[in-house]
């Protein structure tokens, strides 16, 4: 299984299209959405439109949530059934792929406002209890998520964390390509042009990471 892991796309809806189009391109099966597509200087109905064109698995994140609970932070005249859809998302989604079960989810699992980044360890790491309740658990090989903004992809005690960044514009574009049958990951750049700007496999290191690598690339 190949698929295409989208991070927080707040109303970004023309790299949205450059993402999904270069995903087909590049034979993916899936879709993966980590939420937050909304709040944003786009068109949000305009993403929600693509993703649900493209059979995209979406879960929903803490913008969503907010709109679904009457408190939206930004005001929007959303239709009904945009509405309904969204209020629809779930928390979480998981999927078998060939080297492992994987749960998508907005921050870490069901827990949409909780992060985890390259620089997330010692007692800040140790207080992530939600984390860890996946790792005793070993139920799952990869973890999906977003929330931060910031591309990653971490293992910690066999649980390998993979966040895609963001779509927003002003914040490094950029999205993941995975091949779960070989369990490699390509992280690509949207700005100024689409290209791979680095690459990760499971036979790394535990708890190594291509933030450094992504960042020698720009």
């Amino acid at each position: 299984m190949r698929a295409l892991l989208i991070g927080d796309i707040h109303t970004e809806s023309v790299l949205l299209r450059k993402t999904i189009a270069h995903g087909r391109e590049a034979g993916v099966d899936a879709i993966l959405s980590v939420g937050d597509l909304v709040d944003g200087p786009g068109d949000p109905l305009a993403c929600i439109a693509q993703l649900r064109a493209h059979g995209a698995a979406v879960v929903r994140g803490n913008h969503e949530r907010w709109i679904a609970e009457g408190r939206p932070m930004e005001p929007y005249d959303y239709p009904p059934d945009a509405l309904e859809w969204m209020a629809g998302l779930p928390e979480t989604l998981e999927f078998d792929t060939p080297t492992g079960r994987l749960l998508l989810g907005h921050g870490i699992g069901a827990h949409d406002m909780l992060e985890i980044d390259t620089y997330t360890r010692d007692q800040a790491l140790e207080s992530l209890a939600p984390l860890w309740d996946l790792v005793h658990a070993r139920r799952h090989r990869w973890l999906v998520g977003g929330h931060t903004h910031r591309a990653m992809v971490r293992t910690i005690a066999g649980l390998t964390i993979v966040n895609p960044g963001s779509l927003v514009l002003e914040q490094d574009p950029g999205f993941v390509i995975a091949d779960f049958t070989r369990g490699d990951l390509e992280y690509w750049t949207l700005s100024p042009v689409i290209r791979r700007r680095a690459t990760w496999s499971q036979s790394a290191p535990e708890d190594s990471d291509w933030a450094a690598q992504a960042a020698r690339g720009r």
